[in-house]
């Protein structure tokens, strides 16, 4: 058996969510998987009912339910063949008992790990129970070190997000998308929980100075999340209503159109306090539907969208910068065609059905027993 303790799972939505369940469904395909999830906070996802792996949900106050989740693992453990315990991130491992005998394994995304040592105790307490860090970025990884102030550390291993392959699309699927489209022009399209760090700011702006610059451009952002008022403002402050639409949250066959009908994928991402992209799981869905990408220079996009082969990373905080490789892209069409066919390819290499042997086979060791 293979357990998955996690805070975030679908019907949230997320780029951890999206990690889990898919690490769920393709574990499944090699040994019985079971969810150890809380209680989904949002309303409207899409929930699997016919998902290869069992599920159980932890609601109450976090101090209790991680203290349960913890005590239900440890009966699993003590009641079947566990070879490996993944836990969304060292937060999920806290509570864990110390020598449970099967592996621990838990995922660093970035965020989670201060730029401070203000977690130094914590962390180290924590990583005296886990074997392996799988680290979503080359970022990442160097963030996990610098949080412990250089103390040792569980075996790292650099594996970037795989991802599903794409929804199937239905003619029903296709008209939503078309419908999406306030306007004319190049489609630009953003696709990502709505946080200030994502840089959706940004190519709205860009979108108002294009327009200014008499090139028509529109622009769907997908999402939800507690940026929106600000963005929808920012919107409004350059009269682009008529350009800019918001979506919400779009999921199965609508997003696998959605992405089909856009042109230019354009999350330029940046820096803010300790928040940055652990890696973007967005930019390889849209490699997949053929888009080139524009991301920003922080984190570990970089490691997500190949510079100058699947799309342009610029500096995400400098609004010229990002408003000239947009405008690069609409100029040089075969050259971001070529991009789009290099994302796809790229982004192949990364489905799950490819990835999970290895992620397996590194988190093996003498107690996983597979």
């Amino acid at each position: 058996m293979i357990i998955i303790s996690t805070q975030a799972f679908p019907p949230d939505s997320g780029g951890k969510q999206t990690l889990m369940k898919g690490l769920a469904k393709a574990a499944a395909a090699h040994d019985s998987v079971m969810v150890l999830a809380d209680r989904p906070r949002e309303t409207g996802g899409i929930v699997d009912e016919n998902a290869p792996y069992s599920r159980l949900q932890f609601g109450g106050p976090k101090f209790i339910r991680q203290r349960l989740k913890a005590a239900y693992i440890a009966k699993l453990v003590k009641e079947n063949a566990v070879s490996r315990i993944f836990c969304d991130s060292w937060r999920s491992a806290e509570h864990l008992p110390k020598n449970l005998g099967p592996s621990v394994v838990i995922y660093a995304h970035g965020n989670e790990y201060p730029l401070d040592t203000s977690k130094v105790k914590r962390l180290k307490a924590v990583f005296e129970k886990v074997d392996h860090i799988i680290a979503v970025s080359s970022q990442t990884a160097q963030r996990v070190g610098n949080a412990v102030g250089g103390a040792s550390t569980p075996k790292i291993h650099i594996v970037h997000n795989p991802v599903e392959p794409a929804a199937p699309i239905s003619a029903e699927d296709e008209t939503f998308a078309e419908q999406l489209w306030p306007s004319d022009g190049i489609r630009l399209l953003s696709l990502c929980r709505l946080i200030d760090w994502k840089g959706v700011d940004m190519a709205i702006t860009a979108v108002a100075e294009l327009r200014g610059k008499d090139v028509p451009a529109q622009l769907v952002i997908a999402g939800i999340g507690d940026d929106r008022p600000r963005l929808e403002a920012r919107v409004n402050e350059h009269e682009l209503t008529d350009h800019v639409h918001f979506a919400g949250r779009v999921e199965g066959g609508r997003k696998s159109a959605l992405f089909e009908s856009a042109d230019i994928f354009m999350q330029p991402g940046r820096k803010i306090g300790d928040q940055c992209e652990g890696f973007g799981i967005t930019y390889i869905e849209a490699g997949l539907h053929g888009l080139p990408s524009i991301a920003g220079d922080a984190g570990g996009a970089p490691d997500a969208v190949i510079d100058g082969k699947t799309g342009l990373v610029v500096d995400g905080t400098n609004q010229s910068v990002v408003t000239k490789a947009l405008l690069r892209l609409i100029d040089e069409p075969a050259l971001g065609h070529h991009m789009g066919q290099a994302a796809k390819a790229h982004g192949r290499t990364l489905l799950w059905d490819t990835q999970i042997k290895q992620i397996l086979d590194l988190t093996a060791d003498e107690k996983s027993g597979i």
